[in-house]
């Protein structure tokens, strides 16, 4: 049994990191995640656009975004503390609305840098948490241990990110909130819902309003983004599961096999078998 399993959380290193994260093909984290670099840069893909972290700084992966690797430095140097979301749950709501935040500044391709010395401490509660789950020792109370290592660790996070923000949350824009309501309601209906005249009316706004708004926060138009964020689900269902190419049609919200295979090579030039093909052994 995994220490996610058995605790809610585990760490990984830059040794064992990409066993969690694909290198060579888009992939969905399965549990929530963040992921602190010492040194050395690595590149993510997400979504609609590119984020590169490099020394002193953390992103929060989630489950509901799709990530690709685009690059790693070998002097990459990270820890990612991956845990089950209840761990979070149970944490004070000015902390989950910093992390809601941060989110939406991870979607406008910017990471969270912070002190050197703020980060010497982190690492070190990451380290110690590490050596707890990872003991062969009889702890009677283990359990309780990691989860008051793994608080005090988030609220050294939760810290850090309310020093960067300050009142950020009180201080987004209109446009970014359009913006960051689109993308939280794209995440939850795009297998469903593929037209800007939806998620316009979500907000009570028209379709070129939504549109002229998320173009320019993202450099993208909203139709541009509902196709990616398609696109990258029918990458992850195509490279991560043997399911027939008209079962992925369906899933996604297709009419039929003919529709979904269109949309696919609109956007990538090749079929969804011809993608597949490629992550074959």
């Amino acid at each position: 049994m995994s220490a996610l399993e058995k605790f809610g959380v585990e760490i990984f290193t830059q040794h064992n990191i990409f066993e969690r994260i694909s290198a060579d093909k888009p992939f969905r984290p399965e549990n929530p995640a963040f992921i602190f670099i010492k040194s050395g840069t690595i590149k993510l893909r997400q979504h609609f656009s590119d984020l590169e972290l490099s020394a002193n700084m953390f992103m929060v992966t989630d489950p509901q975004t799709v990530y690709e690797m685009v690059s790693v430095s070998s002097d990459f140097q990270s820890r990612m503390v991956s845990y089950k979301r209840n761990f979070i749950a149970a944490l004070s709501l000015k902390f989950n609305r910093l992390i809601t935040y941060r989110y939406f500044r991870q979607q406008m391709n910017i990471g969270v840098p912070f002190p050197e010395n703020e980060m010497e401490v982190v690492w070190k509660s990451i380290n110690f948490l590490k050596y707890i789950l990872d003991s062969e020792t009889e702890m009677m109370y283990k359990k309780e241990v990691v989860e008051h290592l793994f608080s005090v660790f988030c609220y050294q996070v939760a810290g850090i990110i309310s020093n960067e923000d300050s009142s950020s949350m009180s201080q987004m824009s209109r446009q970014e909130e359009i913006v960051f309501v689109f993308l939280t309601d794209l995440s939850e209906h795009h297998l469903r819902e593929r037209t800007v005249e939806f998620y316009a009316e979500r907000q009570s706004i028209t379709t070129r309003h939504l549109s002229s708004v998320v173009k320019s926060i993202t450099g993208k138009s909203a139709s541009q983004i509902i196709a990616l964020i398609v696109m990258n689900e029918a990458k992850v269902l195509l490279n991560s599961s043997s399911k027939p190419v008209s079962e992925i049609s369906s899933i996604l919200g297709f009419s039929d096999q003919y529709s979904f295979s269109h949309f696919f090579k609109k956007h990538l030039e090749v079929s969804p078998s011809q993608y597949r093909h490629q992550f074959e052994n």
